[in-house]
Order: structure tokens, then sequence, then C-alpha cells
């Protein structure tokens, strides 16, 4: 597609030279004695330029569109960018093909400490970049397959009652950890999944790099009525793209709400 802008601009370049040619031999000539002939040719080719680039820039135009066009559908694309809520569940039989034990620290009951292979590669990044920083970052859990999440939702809503357990814990098929993309992280000095550790100097640590990495924090203050949860100041989500992760972070959206927007654009533009 980008070759063809490239044919159309050089078609109207070389339609451009053509037209003023064959002016100048067919008028130039015969107006050689009159004293307005430069005149009338420069004007002409004035007239005849401007035409030509109103009509390169409309293809530039178009060719920035498509670009922008490309850009966001290869965004959609992405392995990583898959969307996992209440609305958008994983089929029971999913299981990453990809799955492998972190390198990254763990709690040492932990037993969920499989992730997606990129995922654990971008944790153990980030875990280290931390710990040059001062900060000791912990994994509670990562992959969870659907039968264990299963299990988990259900002991809950004996436990805690059904409307308790949805804030906070998904139903089976609807959890991130499922995917192999998801990380819960605390801290040596925090060890509780609750918002207390959001005063933590190692959440703070988080929320200003882990875009560096890749990673996201899911599910936002504020935001309950969009991810269907409330907020969890310790889970992370891997996206993959650095640069869609800063620009999630720095403007405080959720997945849903960057992922409505992308879509939204790529409408606009493909009308």
């Amino acid at each position: 597609m980008n070759n063809i802008f490239k044919k159309l601009k050089i078609s109207l370049v070389i339609v451009g030279i053509v037209v003023g040619v064959g002016y100048l031999a067919n008028n130039g000539i015969n107006n050689i004695e009159k004293d307005n002939t430069n005149e009338s040719i420069n004007n002409s080719n004035e007239v005849l330029l401007s035409k030509l680039d109103k009509e390169i820039l409309q293809y530039e135009d178009m060719e920035s569109d498509y670009k922008e066009l490309e850009y966001l559908e290869g965004i959609l694309n992405n392995q990583y960018f898959i969307l996992i809520n209440k609305d958008n569940k994983l089929d029971k039989s999913y299981v990453p093909s990809n799955l492998k034990k972190s390198e990254a620290k763990f709690l040492d009951y932990a037993q969920d400490n499989n992730l997606e292979n990129a995922t654990a590669d971008a944790a153990k990044k980030m875990f280290d970049a931390a710990a040059q920083d001062g900060i000791s970052l912990i994994g509670v859990s990562g992959y969870r397959s659907y039968s264990v999440q299963k299990g988990l939702y259900e002991t809950r809503i004996e436990k805690n009652g059904e409307e308790k357990t949805r804030a906070y814990t998904a139903e089976p098929g609807a959890s991130e950890h499922q995917s192999g993309l998801a990380i819960d992280i605390l801290c040596d000095e925090y060890q509780t999944l609750d918002e207390g550790f959001e005063d933590t100097d190692a959440f703070r640590w988080l929320t200003e790099n882990c875009y560096k990495y890749g990673f996201i924090l899911r599910y936002l203050k504020g935001k309950e009525d969009i991810t269907g949860y409330n907020y969890e100041p310790w889970h992370f989500r891997y996206i993959g793209n650095e640069e869609v992760a800063k620009d999630i972070m720095n403007r405080g959206l959720v997945f849903e709400e960057y992922i409505n927007e992308v879509k939204n654009k790529i409408n606009d533009l493909k009308k």
C-alpha cells in the first residue's frame, strides 16, 4: 500500500511536468513576440503547480491515515493485547502454550509462579530493576488454570458471599491469570493483598516504572464501573507494548478505555 502512494505521487509530478512542457510547446512559441508571454507562462505554471501541490498533499494525508490505521490495527492484533473480563472470557480449555516458571522472586508458599514466556522475562527484568533501586518486589500469583480459578471462586463465594467475591475475584474464564499475562505483586515490607499496598515505596516504584517493561496497573481506583472489579494496587498486566503501556499509565486509563479509543479511531479512519 505504501508503494501505491509513492507511485501516485510520482505520477502526479510526471503529469505536471508533461502538462507544463506541453503548454510551453503549444503556447510559448506562438506568443514569443508578445510582451506578456513570460508572465502568462509563469502564471499558468503557478496555477498548475498549486493544483499539483494540493493533489500531492491530499495523497500524503491519505498515506498518513493509512499508516495510522495500520499501526492501530497492529496494536489490536498484538497477541498480548487480549481483553479478558466478565464480558470477554477465555474458554475453559484455554492454556497458554508457552508457560514457564518465573525467575522473579515469589512468596515461598506461592504455587502459581508460572507465567507466559515473554511476561516471565519482563517480570524478571522489572524485579531486578526495582532491586537496584532498593525495592524488593515479591510475586504472589501468576498463571491460574480454569479449574483452579473455579475452585478459588467457589470457595470465596461460600466464605464471603457472591457480592463481595465478585468485586475482587473473577469468575472462571474471566480471570487474566488464566492467560499467564497477569501477576499479583507485593514486597518484602508488605505481604497482604489489600489496598494498604498503595502506601508502600514498592507500589510507587511500580506505578512509575512498570510501563518500561510492558506492564500496566490493571484495576484502578474510581474505574470499578468499567473494569467490573474493585481497586487492586497489586494486580499488574503485561501487554507487551512499552509505548502503549506508558500512554495508559500516564493518562490513568484502564485497559477497556484504551481499547475502545483504538477501536473508535479505527472506525473514524475507515469512514
